[in-house]
């Protein structure tokens, strides 16, 4: 497959004044839609070399329902921990600050979805599912190809649709007429730039760099339909994640509520070091990783 041109970037080909009204409105939406303080805190903490596991401690406690939520998790099938873990700082000793971390933003993310609203073939929980799955996938793929850390795979996974979320919840009535669009068979990108003129993963990375967000999450974010367009360190991460976008999309675990994610570029093979066999290995080890994914999705 030919490298996709990224002179169909829309962000490149407008004029400084049609930016700036974009990022106005973009400004709006993130303004009315951000994180709880403990969630933004958490990523903070995790990213810092010089945290503690009683920093990580002391944010996660500040909200006893967050704190509720990853006990539960840590103790669920999806981790297959033995002994029962009842305490907090036990959680992070076992699980580390970037899986404590991961579990606080599936928290948080998580909330986002307490209304399970559809419009023709979208609906909220398969959004969801669709995101824990590729977050999932995202970490086999990492622990396969050794190519980037599989904690950091997850969170970028798990946030990647982050742009599609804010459409539903904040521009429902448009988003109603890309998903129309998306129907009709037409690629959420597209379809989103013909309504609304900007796309969800435009969106998504203004957000993500706004709530400080990791520089890896806020590139595959922006860059995860397009992985070629994305030059620098988080080039190999932004593959990771389009490829398990797809794999999941294949799967029929979907965004949308229809398989329209493109074929990843032979360059995310070559970039991951991905042979027939390794991919093999993958597309074998998918099946039972979204189990456990949807297991944690339903937590």
């Amino acid at each position: 497959m030919s490298k996709p041109s990224c002179a169909s970037d829309e962000h490149a080909l407008r004029d400084p004044q049609q930016q700036a009204l974009f990022e106005k409105v973009f400004g709006r939406i993130v303004e009315v839609s951000s994180l709880p303080a403990a969630a933004t805190r958490a990523v903070e903490v995790a990213s810092d070399p010089k945290s503690s596991a009683d920093d990580l401690l002391d944010v996660v406690q500040s909200d006893p329902a967050l704190s509720a939520r990853i006990l539960r998790s840590v103790n669920s099938a999806f981790y297959g921990i033995r002994q029962d873990v009842t305490d907090l700082k036990s959680a992070i000793t076992m699980l580390g600050f970037k899986e404590v971390r991961n579990l606080a933003l599936t928290v948080y993310v998580a909330e986002l979805f307490k209304e399970n609203d559809g419009f023709g073939p979208y609906r909220r929980d398969q959004l969801w599912q669709h995101l824990v799955g590729v977050g999932s996938a995202s970490r086999l793929i990492a622990r396969l190809c050794g190519k980037v850390v599989p904690e950091e795979a997850y969170l970028a996974g798990l946030l990647h649709d982050l742009g599609i979320i804010l459409l539903d919840q904040q521009l429902h009535r448009l988003f109603c007429q890309v998903v129309v669009a998306v129907a009709d068979g037409m690629p959420t990108c597209d379809a989103e730039r013909h309504v609304l003129e900007f796309d969800h993963t435009e969106l998504g990375a203004h957000a993500a760099r706004c709530w400080g967000f990791p520089d890896a999450v806020v590139a595959v974010i922006r860059y995860h339909h397009t992985p070629d367009c994305c030059d620098g360190a988080h080039r190999r991460m932004v593959h990771t994640v389009a490829l398990a976008n797809h794999l999941c999309s294949r799967t029929g675990l979907t965004s949308m509520g229809v398989h329209n994610v493109a074929v990843p570029p032979d360059t995310c093979f070559v970039e991951l070091g991905i042979s027939k066999d390794q991919l093999a290995s993958i597309w074998q080890q998918l099946e039972p990783t979204l189990q456990s994914a949807a297991v944690l999705a339903a937590l």
